[in-house]
């Protein structure tokens, strides 16, 4: 997820030494005289800083804003530049810096800390709308469908070589774009939907509004005339985002669309399980019970003592075995078993199984924490009581990790399974995995 800095600490570090003069003093002929010279002197100078700093601009207009001293006392002029391709520039030539600064047009229209507007923000008539020069930039990141009827400037990488805006598209959706402050743009424009509670957060449209376009590649799929319910899944890095719907015949898709906008596939949820955390608006999986005796059998064979009372299979290519999550009538806690068609299968807890990419619907993960108890005990660790858990990982000789919290908020522990084992091999403290997967997430104290 992005992590910006503010705009304004690099602003005021930049420009606030500089003087920006009053051009437009006296009679209206001497007003339009200075405005004139200061456009001209804005055509001489723009074309050199446009190559100096790597900005695609075509340029179509510019003025001289004003000159002054940098903050490093040296002195610097500051001028505007309109452009071919939609985006204008404020840009600050530092005498002796062979590169100026440079800020685009819907930067510099973010006011002040004060509320009051920058004096710094583009003017020229081609610069009037600095929302509509994004439109090129988000065309150029692939969704040219999106017609951009506001932007707003959210800040900075942290590293300050790229910048991030939001998008509102008239159709309703919205996106988050970050581009190279200069040089080529390469943006990027991810769903808003994307980031919902984070820090980069959307506000130029709603929630509601980004899901309209659902309908519409719900009809577009053939296979769900009426729509009950949708929701926002996953964005992935290819500029595709799913959606979940459930339709009113009763049965529910992932709907993929691509970067562009249209749809791209329609999975039905029984085959969408590791999309996502899978279907959740409607039953993905039949319970059967037929066959819980031969999977009471496979279980217990497996070391996994569960009287079978209903299961569902996960659909998956390999014809020779099968992958089925357990309801268990002797105890709480179901499981995933994976069973070949000859040989001893494996049976993964509802938790570790995550980490094999099978996330249970019967039983939730609670219902797990008993039997990590009880592992952690045999391990020395009697001390914890799990009140937490949560797949930490999978390794490429087949290891699994749990991560546990205690009740007493310990430091927490993580678990770790060999390939085929039931039981852990070795349990270690969070501090010697913080190097792993972002280390430990679950609430603790810290150490």
């Amino acid at each position: 997820m992005l992590k910006i800095s503010s705009l304004g600490v690099a602003v005021a570090i930049l420009f606030s030494a500089f003087a920006v003069p009053a051009f437009a003093q006296g009679d209206a002929a001497a007003a339009a005289a200075v405005a004139a010279a200061a456009k001209a002197a804005g055509m001489k100078a723009a074309p050199a800083l446009i190559q100096a700093s790597g900005t695609p601009c075509t340029l179509t207009d510019a003025r001289q804003i004003g000159t002054g001293k940098a903050a490093d006392g040296k002195p610097a002029t500051i001028y505007e530049v309109a452009c071919s391709e939609g985006l204008g520039y404020i840009m600050a030539s530092e005498a002796g810096v062979p590169k100026p600064v440079v800020y685009d047009c819907l930067m510099m229209a973010k006011p002040g800390a004060d509320g009051k507007p920058n004096p710094l923000m583009c003017r020229l008539p081609e610069n009037a709308n600095p929302a509509a020069g994004l439109q090129a930039i988000v065309a150029l990141s692939g969704h040219a469908s999106c017609q951009v009827t506001q932007a707003r400037f959210l800040g900075l990488t942290q590293d300050q070589t790229k910048k991030i805006d939001e998008v509102a598209c008239a159709d309703g959706q919205g996106f988050v774009v970050t581009m190279a402050m200069t040089g080529p743009p390469a943006p990027q424009a991810d769903n808003c939907l994307a980031y919902a509670g984070s820090a980069v957060s959307c506000t130029l449209t709603t929630q509601a509004q980004e899901l309209q376009p659902v309908a519409a590649l719900a009809q577009a799929s053939g296979k769900c005339a009426s729509m009950t319910k949708d929701r926002y899944v996953l964005s992935t890095q290819d500029g595709s985002d799913y959606y979940e719907v459930a339709c009113a015949d009763g049965k529910g898709y992932m709907l993929q669309s691509d970067k562009t906008g249209k749809l791209a596939d329609t999975i039905p949820c029984a085959q969408a399980y590791q999309i996502g955390n899978g279907c959740q608006l409607t039953d993905a999986r039949q319970a059967e019970t037929q066959q819980n005796g031969v999977y009471t059998g496979l279980a217990k064979k497996a070391g996994f003592d569960c009287q079978v009372s209903k299961y569902a299979l996960f659909p998956q290519s390999d014809q020779k075995r099968d992958i089925v999550e357990m309801a268990c009538a002797n105890r709480p806690d179901g499981a995933v078993g994976i069973f070949p068609s000859s040989g001893a299968g494996m049976v993964y807890d509802c938790i570790r199984s995550q980490d094999e990419g099978f996330k249970c619907t019967f039983s939730p993960d609670s219902a797990v924490y008993a039997r990590l108890t009880q592992q952690l005990k045999s391990k020395g660790q009697g001390a914890c009581v799990v009140s937490g858990a949560r797949p930490f990982g999978h390794s490429d000789d087949g290891s699994d990790f749990v991560e546990v919290s205690c009740a007493d908020g310990g430091t927490g522990l993580v678990l770790i399974y060999s390939a085929n084992k039931q039981e852990p091999d070795q349990v270690s403290g969070c501090g010697q995995m913080a190097t792993i997967n972002g280390g430990c997430q679950l609430p603790r104290k810290k150490s």
